[in-house]
């Protein structure tokens, strides 16, 4: 099936030789297909005994033979493979032109104009079958090595008319068609076909590789997601900018905290200061010691003048009234005001949580963004912010005034929303351990794709985990728990108003098929009243 139609039509290559013969859409590969759904080095086919063998490489969007999505599969006479936007049929010698392996025929139904045709990406949940049947046109020849072909591939056709008709935009398919293209569902299920967002595995996994080579140096164990395939139309803007905004604000609040700079009696007011209890004298005396949030030097002064003065007063006593004859600009305690609810979100504790704060946003936040536009993740970061330091206030309310600050609360929020927007969609996912000096301190690196909604329920599990248990850890856990409900509530409002439409990719449409459609609407509704903003 290929999005150019007529541009490898009926194309047929031999298969042979002794060595394996790469396909994607590196010009590099022994079978180069200019496909925009085919990783760099999508998949390769071998020699075995007396066939060929084809091998999936990791690809993003994966290899499908006869429907079913495989990792490698013996080719017999007559297979269908699906490679990104190409569908192929391998041929043995005596079947087809002897030895030929032709690119597929274009799948845009007949009314369609290619520029019209909406392409999507099968996923293991939909049986994927050929858009349509009909009479083949006339092979060109292409060498493909040299030896004798053991077999090929040859492309499907296409013909008008006779079968089923969707569900959905009530549209005629061809006779074999199982597919609508128009709609991107399978007729047969209801269920929509994911659409994955056009990344370059290979690539991607380059990157990263390099990346936490020289991180394991200093995290030398750590479990994060590294890329999503949830598919959007539009340039993650918004989710840039506040990660270029967190990167500056927490930078500056570092360098006066590390410096002890006077600057921070008003820098600490923006982070969420929690707690209704009165703070006890060794909680005061600690925070002056181990933060630069307060004047500690004056504090200190202020000690040895009233204990000098009130030899009687207890050392408890010395410390509160110490506390209360600074000015509020130089206590150790901040003041609570409403607009840290959100200001506390764009501060981070060091580096490290920067680093893997930021790591999260980009990968869950720029997936939420290119769906929902723009100008919508403008207004709801703030909002799953101030959702998640709501809980986090009501968590701690019988405590201390105490010192909240990072974007992880917001970020579970795009999680959540990730969670009912993209359920099925692969995240790549990165593991290492940088073992001790017995092993020579070698890395152990693991990259890995899985469901969308694994990867949320893992992270989100330590969070429900740690507070059911009553952990005590310098996490703010309910601050997470409650912005991935925030997040997760926001995003099923928006499916069930209809102002936000997944195109069938959601979770109610994933679990409820066709009989989503009265709830969220059909996957061909296109974009929501908000969507449609920038």
């Amino acid at each position: 099936m290929v999005r150019q139609a007529g541009q490898r039509d009926g194309e047929q290559v031999f298969l042979a030789g002794s060595g394996p013969v790469t396909v994607g859409k590196a010009p590099d590969n022994g079978l180069a297909l200019p496909g925009t759904r085919l990783s760099r080095h999508h998949c390769s086919l071998t020699p075995f005994g007396g066939g060929w063998r084809i091998e999936d490489r990791n690809s993003t969007n994966g290899l499908f033979v006869n429907a079913k999505r495989v990792s490698s599969h013996d080719l017999e006479d007559g297979d269908r493979i699906q490679i990104g936007e190409f569908e192929l049929t391998y041929r043995t010698v005596g079947s087809a032109a002897p030895g030929a392996l032709a690119a597929a025929k274009s799948g845009v139904h007949e009314s369609e104009t290619p520029d019209d045709a909406t392409y999507r990406v099968a996923d293991d949940f939909a049986d994927l079958e050929a858009l349509t049947t009909g009479e083949r046109v006339a092979p060109a020849s292409v060498p493909g090595g040299t030896g004798s072909a053991d077999g090929g591939l040859e492309g499907s056709s296409a013909g008008p008319g006779g079968g089923p008709t969707c569900p959905c935009c009530k549209r005629a398919l061809p006779a074999s068609g199982q597919v609508c293209v128009t709609c991107g569902i399978n007729v047969k299920t209801g269920r929509s076909i994911l659409t994955a967002e056009d990344t370059d595995v290979d690539e991607t996994y380059v990157v990263a590789e390099g990346v936490i080579g020289w991180l394991s140096w200093i995290l030398w164990t750590g479990v994060y997601p590294i890329a999503s395939e949830a598919f959007g139309t539009r340039k993650p803007h918004a989710i840039r900018a506040v990660a270029v905004i967190t990167i500056l604000t927490s930078l500056v609040f570092l360098a006066y905290e590390w410096t002890g700079s006077p600057k921070m009696g008003s820098m600490k007011n923006l982070m969420l200061w929690a707690g209704d209890a009165k703070p006890s004298p060794e909680f005061l005396a600690v925070m002056y010691a181990v933060t630069n949030f307060g004047n500690s030097s004056a504090f200190d002064e202020h000690c040895e003048e009233i204990e000098a003065k009130n030899p009687e007063m207890s050392e408890n006593d010395v410390v509160l009234a110490a506390h209360e004859a600074l000015p509020p600009e130089e206590r150790c305690l901040g003041n609570y005001r409403t607009s840290q609810l959100v200001t506390h979100a764009f501060l981070h504790g060091g580096l490290l949580h920067l680093a893997g704060n930021l790591i999260f946003l980009m990968v869950f936040g720029s997936r939420v963004n290119a769906l929902i536009g723009n100008a919508l993740t403008v207004v709801l970061y703030p909002l799953l912010a101030a959702g998640a330091a709501a809980f986090h206030m009501a968590s701690v309310a019988s405590g201390p005034p105490s010192p909240m600050l990072g974007a992880s609360g917001a970020i579970m929020g795009l999680a959540g929303m990730c969670l009912v927007l993209f359920p099925l969609h692969k995240v790549h996912m990165a593991a290492w351990v940088r073992w001790g000096l017995i092993t020579g301190f070698r890395l152990s690196l693991w990259m890995w794709a899985m469901r969308g909604f694994w990867v949320v329920l893992f992270y989100i599990a330590f969070d429900v985990f740690y507070t059911a248990i009553g952990v005590e850890d310098d996490t703010a856990h309910w601050a997470h728990l409650g912005g991935f409900i925030v997040g997760a509530s926001l995003a099923l409002l928006m499916l069930l108003t209809r102002l936000v439409s997944a195109r069938g990719g959601d979770i109610v449409s994933a679990v409820l098929g066709r009989y989503a459609w009265t709830i969220v609407g059909p996957p061909n509704q296109g974009p929501g009243i908000l969507q449609r903003l920038p």
